[in-house]
């Protein structure tokens, strides 16, 4: 009983024992317990009762479990027999040095808050990010989970979300996609452009109300450079219909003789 007894180190003129420790840990181990059967509860049972968006119900449940663990934390010290102000007090110039040295987490943390109070982005969403595209698995307090259609996972710090442009594309129900095609000048432009347009008509995760089309926004002396305008549902298909429409387009062009225009290059011989 002595041991349990016994000060280990001091913060301010309060002694913290072995005893306070223990008192301690058993508190906040049922807080833990009570945050996730929270958790649970709200997302298996409430807010499937009340048709609310998955996305919206995680962003919601976590921020309840990050409360809880907070007042959880501040009944823990207190149950140990820790003045909360007097920790406070005591360990500031130490509060002072760990937080420099640990801003940048604690802009994490805080830019993960603004995500799940803001939502610009949610768990389910189809994003573009740094030029990748994938939907959000997971946001957590320090960093957000983004899985490719690859099938890769992508960890990005949640500063990004709050510093950076992101292109959230679940925020429209269609979405157009721009293909570019450059031809020759010689080249009949009606036909390649009912090419285009029958290839784009052609898959069939492009939309067909409204129907694919063709611009030409610019001729130079490379060649004509044109469009191919379709318009998609399915966000997550972007890359692969692009793709598709891609490699439908070359397989077409070869077969009916279409050429690509190539740069000619004048080489000088300086020594002659």
């Amino acid at each position: 009983m002595d041991l349990l007894q016994q000060t280990l180190f001091k913060i301010g003129d309060q002694g913290i024992t072995f005893l306070s420790l223990i008192v301690f840990a058993l508190v906040f181990i049922i807080v833990l317990v009570i945050s996730r059967i929270t958790r649970r509860i709200l997302i298996k049972r409430v807010f499937p009762r009340h048709e609310i968006n998955e996305g919206i119900a995680r962003s919601i449940s976590r921020i309840v479990n990050y409360l809880i663990l907070v007042i959880g934390l501040l009944v823990a010290l207190n149950s140990a027999g820790i003045n909360v102000s007097l920790l406070f007090a005591g360990g500031a110039a130490v509060m002072v040095g760990i937080g420099f040295g640990l801003q940048n987490i604690a802009n994490n943390f805080i830019s993960g808050i603004i995500i799940l109070f803001e939502r610009p982005i949610k768990e389910g969403d189809f994003i573009e990010v740094a030029g990748k595209m994938g939907t959000v698995t997971s946001i957590s307090w320090r960093s957000t989970r983004i899985k490719t259609p690859a099938g890769i996972v992508i960890i990005v710090p949640n500063s990004f979300f709050i510093e950076k442009e992101v292109i959230n594309r679940s925020y429209c129900e269609r979405t157009d996609i721009e293909i570019p095609v450059t031809v020759s000048h010689s080249e009949d432009i009606d036909r390649v452009k009912d090419i285009l347009i029958r290839l784009g008509l052609e898959n069939e995760l492009v939309v067909k109300d409204p129907q694919p089309t063709v611009s030409f926004p610019e001729i130079n002396e490379l060649g004509i450079i044109m469009k191919l305008w379709v318009t998609i549902e399915k966000q997550d298909k972007w890359a692969a219909i692009r793709s598709q429409i891609n490699y439908r387009i070359l397989q077409e062009f070869r077969k009916e003789g279409i050429r690509f225009p190539v740069q000619q290059r004048e080489v000088t011989n300086i020594n002659a």
